[in-house]
């Protein structure tokens, strides 16, 4: 089989503070080699049931993942810009895992909670259904009728796709005390913890239906500031129903993910 994983950095165990997360940060080297070394656990969980393919996604905004360090059996997928579809489009797979995911902005006892950028947005909404960025890679797989079937971060964040995918396997890696605090595994309990998660997941995967929502779509951002609704501005698709909140409407979910969501 072949298995698409899409990663991030700020749910894996011992990263802990916004700033751990950026290049700025004397600890980012050290960030990104915690966030690849739990890749690289799933990646040993997925060739433990078999001889599969796997292909990475760095997800993470500035980079996250320390390629040295990679695991020899996955290619990756890095740099930027990349459209929103994340290489999904480009080729068939048969499962998405989600490894180091955060939850959605506002959620209780998370750790580094925020849905896209912490410094703009608020909330965002897809047909009335609050998301975060693990709903829409979620959503942007069903677009290829292809199941996510697991996701490791901390416990919110775990949560969150519970409520949202029937089925699908969690790996808990810490629990969020506050925004900027956690309680973390140790980081080789956190990989055996998610290698493990991982086979099961590929053992256990018929049970998980792509995650989808009904057409027509009305999608609505809540930004902190106005002049984020500039680039939402004079579009067919979009109203402004607030001095800092925008709807828009699609027929179709690739076109939304892919372009209209981000006002292109």
């Amino acid at each position: 089989m072949k298995i698409y994983i899409l990663t991030d950095m700020e749910g894996v165990s011992g990263i802990v503070s916004f700033d751990e997360c950026a290049p700025s940060s004397p600890n980012f080297t050290r960030s990104k080699r915690l966030a690849t070394l739990e890749v690289n656990a799933a990646i040993e969980g997925i060739l433990s049931t078999g001889d599969h393919e796997i292909v990475v996604f760095d997800g993470h905004g500035p980079g996250g993942i320390e390629f040295e360090l990679l695991h020899k059996s996955a290619c990756l997928v890095m740099g930027r810009p990349v459209d929103m579809l994340f290489y999904m489009d480009k080729e068939q797979y048969d499962a998405c895992m989600i490894i180091g995911q955060h939850a959605m902005r506002n959620t209780p006892f998370a750790n580094l909670h925020h849905t896209f950028n912490s410094k703009t947005v608020i909330s965002l909404t897809i047909n009335n259904h609050l998301i975060g960025e693990a709903g829409v890679a979620a959503l942007r797989a069903g677009i290829y009728d292809i199941p996510t079937i697991l996701l490791s971060g901390d416990r919110a964040a775990c949560d969150e796709i519970e409520t949202i995918i029937p089925n699908i396997h969690t790996c808990e890696v810490k629990k969020g005390l506050n925004t900027t605090s956690a309680v973390c595994l140790a980081p080789e309990m956190a990989r055996e913890k998610i290698k493990s998660s991982a086979a099961f997941a590929m053992n256990h995967m018929s049970d998980i239906k792509p995650y989808k929502l009904e057409p027509p779509y009305i999608a609505e951002w809540v930004f902190f500031d106005s002049k984020e609704l500039i680039p939402y501005m004079n579009k067919d698709y979009c109203k402004i129903i607030q001095p800092n909140k925008v709807q828009i409407y699609a027929e179709d979910m690739e076109d939304l993910i892919k372009n209209k969501l981000w006002g292109f």
